[in-house]
């Protein structure tokens, strides 16, 4: 079996170079094309600079393109560093700063969302293909990929992650779903979440083919629905999906990953769905994706466990002495074997705090999950909730505190804390100056805060709601009560209703019916989209439906900033040209001065 990840690439597409590799809206690549496409790539991509050791950083859509470029890189002995077109700039320009990233491969497409900085490679440009690609020595043990996730400082933390570890991951897939049909595998992940590199690699290192999709819920209007046959999906997406009678009919395998999954689910997924099989999968980034994979019995009972460690993974279930906890009691998961990561890229100090010694293994190293679990009697892996404030949503992991973080550090608020409440994210904010003085409305200043996130952090970590409150709950230790939050309050009503009267207002109206499942005669067009009934998955159906309908890219950082159909509507029919941020700006200084000669009160009651 090969030891890297594009070397495994490359014995397939000698094998079967005619059979499709890559199916997307954009068209159908064939492993020969593919494999071709990414050589000639690798050639400029070396001429630049790339080679073992240099990070090269992809910004670009999801097209066949994303496909070849992260091929290519690898294929030079660099590491990729996904960077998402749709993350915000100051996001984007962190991860590459952080990483030390000095060349970033883009589109024309993708080119106005790249960071300053960084020597910048434009596919489409022309490309000279040499005598034939020039052999780069690549180790096991060199870095693949570096993902950046959540962290608790209130700076996100790049997971250096290695061949050797992804080999050994997808030999373990390999046992896992044997016989499964991999001839379309969902790829709808972003590739800054880690199972995309299962999503990819799981059909391209074994003759099957990528289906790749904008994400899971535009999974429905992709031309090649009827090709899934292998869907990898986060289980509130999944309920999305069978809400809408929308699964594409040929899945037969499904696997569940990256929250909690409950019975519930499992025995709908079957009854509804041709599934023959359903997982539940679960690891950290920081374990090469999967540090367990359980087949669900559909004739089963009770809550879907873990599953056993996969081979070579060691798992601990140690208490706060580091002593193992026998069957049936909880303590924190700690992990070991050949999938664990180099470390955090520029965090020793981190590094060393959650890679630490293993005592049961001389000379290694096993890493702290956090996950507080226990073993059952047959040797599985029992879930029971997070020993530190981390959090998912949507199968991304969220540190709380970087959302606190960057809650508390808007000029108008004083204190901040954020918790997770029926898949949706929300922060409490204590106000500051003139905030608390009544300058600014409830409304003005929850646009000001979520629109200012909006261009900080990525979506799934922007606050659907922020409740406003006069000091944070604190528990008798002085520390804050998380348990004692409130639950946000009903949506007030200002007035009478006002419903769509402009033409793009009833445009709207009638998407946000569709989408909610509400006449759109009867929604106020004041009225937020999340306040409606709205989540973070319909957000993103949102920005799709009306990219369509309206000819105009809508991204869900601009539903962020325009929350109702009034404001969305201006901002629509604002031929200026104006940013989002502009225009909100402008809009909240003229909100400002309204409520300030108003004299309204100052929102620290909610």
């Amino acid at each position: 079996m090969s030891d890297t990840l594009h070397s495994a690439f490359v014995e397939q597409a000698v094998k079967s170079p005619d059979a499709p590799a890559v199916y997307s809206d954009a068209g159908v690549l064939t492993y020969d094309e593919l494999n071709e496409r990414s050589r000639a790539l690798a050639e400029r991509l070396v001429a630049e600079g790339a080679g073992p050791g240099v990070p090269v950083g992809i910004c670009v859509e999801r097209t066949p393109d994303l496909l070849v470029s992260i091929l290519a890189v690898l294929r030079t002995g660099s590491c990729y560093l996904p960077l998402d077109p749709n993350y915000p700039a100051e996001r984007l320009a962190f991860m590459v700063r952080d990483s030390g990233t000095r060349l970033v491969l883009t589109t024309p497409a993708s080119l106005a969302a790249c960071p300053a900085g960084p020597a910048v490679v434009v596919l489409g440009e022309a490309v000279r293909t040499g005598a034939g690609e020039r052999p780069v020595p690549v180790v096991p043990g060199d870095t693949a990929y570096i993902i950046y996730t959540s962290g608790s400082t209130g700076r996100p933390k790049g997971v250096a992650i290695h061949h050797g570890g992804c080999v050994a991951m997808l030999a373990d897939m390999d046992r896992v779903f044997a016989g499964c049909d991999l001839s379309g595998v969902s790829a709808a992940s972003s590739v800054c979440f880690d199972m995309s590199v299962m999503e990819i690699f799981a059909a391209l290192c074994r003759g099957g083919a990528v289906v790749l999709v904008e994400s899971a819920v535009h999974l429905p209007d992709s031309r090649y629905a009827d090709k899934v046959t292998h869907l990898n999906v986060v289980p509130s997406v999944m309920n999305s999906l069978l809400d809408a009678g929308a699964l594409p009919p040929r899945v037969r395998t499904v696997v569940f990953g990256g929250e909690p999954l409950r019975r519930k689910l499992v025995d709908r997924a079957y009854r509804e769905t041709g599934a023959d099989r359903v997982y539940n999968a679960y690891g950290p980034t920081e374990g090469t994706v999967f540090c367990s994979v359980k087949l669900v019995s559909k004739d089963g009972s009770g809550e879907p466990t873990l599953g056993a460690p996969s081979p070579g993974v060691r798992a601990y279930v140690l208490d706060e002495n580091v002593r193992p906890q026998p069957a049936g009691v909880l303590g924190e998961l700690y992990i070991g074997g050949p999938g664990l990561a180099h470390g955090y890229v520029n965090r020793p100090r981190t590094t060393a705090e959650r890679f630490v010694p293993d005592p049961f293994r001389d000379g290694e190293l096993m890493y702290r999950t956090g996950d507080v679990v226990a073993f059952t009697e047959d040797g599985e892996l029992r879930f029971g909730g997070r020993a530190d404030h981390q959090v998912k949503l949507r199968g991304f992991r969220i540190e709380l505190e970087e959302v606190e973080a960057r809650l508390t550090g808007c000029p108008e608020v004083r204190e901040s804390a954020a918790v997770v409440r029926d898949n949706k994210l929300i922060g409490y904010v204590v106000p500051e100056g003139d905030a608390r003085d009544g300058v600014w409305s409830n409304a003005a200043l929850q646009s000001a805060i979520t629109s200012r996130l909006a261009a900080e952090l990525p979506e799934h970590m922007v606050p659907a709601t922020i409740v406003f409150l006069a000091a944070l709950p604190l528990a008798p230790g002085g520390k804050l009560d998380r348990a004692a939050l409130p639950e946000p309050p009903a949506p007030a009503s200002d007035g009478p209703m006002t419903a769509p009267g402009t033409p793009t207002e009833i445009a709207l109206a009638e998407i946000w019916g569709q989408l909610l499942d509400l006449e759109p005669t009867g929604i106020d067009v004041h009225a937020a989209f999340y306040d409606l009934g709205g989540d973070s998955l319909l957000l993103v159906r949102l920005a799709r439906l009306m990219t369509r309908r309206f000819d105009r890219r809508v991204r869900v950082p601009d539903l962020f900033s325009f929350r109702d159909i009034s404001s969305l509507a201006g901002w629509l029919d604002d031929d200026s040209g104006a940013a989002p941020e502009a225009v909100t700006s402008a809009r909240l200084r003229a909100g400002a001065r309204r409520a300030a000669l108003r004299g309204r009160a100052a929102p620290t009651g909610r």
